[in-house]
C-alpha cells in the first residue's frame, strides 16, 4: 500500500480544498443565520451587552483591574464577527482589557 508522491500530492489538494468549502459553508451559514435573525426578531436577537473592566500592568507585572469604572460593550452572537461588532463568545471570555 505504498503511495506515490502525487498521489498523496493530489490527496493532500482535496483535502485542502474540502477544508476551504467547509470554512466558506460555515461562514456563510452564519451570516444568514444573523441575517434571518435580524429580520425576524430585530437587533435585540442577534447582539448583546457584555460588562467589560479595563486593567493596568503595574511594575511588578501584576495587573490593577478598574472594577469601579464597568463599561458596556455591545457583541454580536455569532461564530464571526458581522456589523463591527465583536463576538459574544469571544468577549464573555475576555471581560478584562489590558491597557498599556
Amino acid at each position: 500500500m505504498n503511495m506515490t508522491f502525487e498521489e498523496f500530492r493530489r490527496r493532500l489538494s482535496i483535502a485542502a480544498l474540502a477544508l476551504c468549502v467547509l470554512f466558506v459553508a460555515v461562514f456563510a451559514g452564519d451570516y444568514v443565520v444573523l441575517r434571518y435573525r435580524f429580520a425576524a426578531h430585530g437587533i435585540n436577537a442577534v447582539t448583546a451587552r457584555v460588562v467589560t473592566y479595563d486593567a493596568a500592568l503595574l511594575k511588578d507585572r501584576k495587573y490593577s483591574v478598574f472594577s469601579d469604572q464597568p463599561q458596556m460593550q455591545t457583541c454580536v452572537r455569532s461564530i464571526f464577527p458581522w456589523l463591527g461588532l465583536s463576538r459574544c463568545w469571544y468577549l464573555r471570555r475576555r471581560t478584562v482589557k489590558i491597557l498599556n
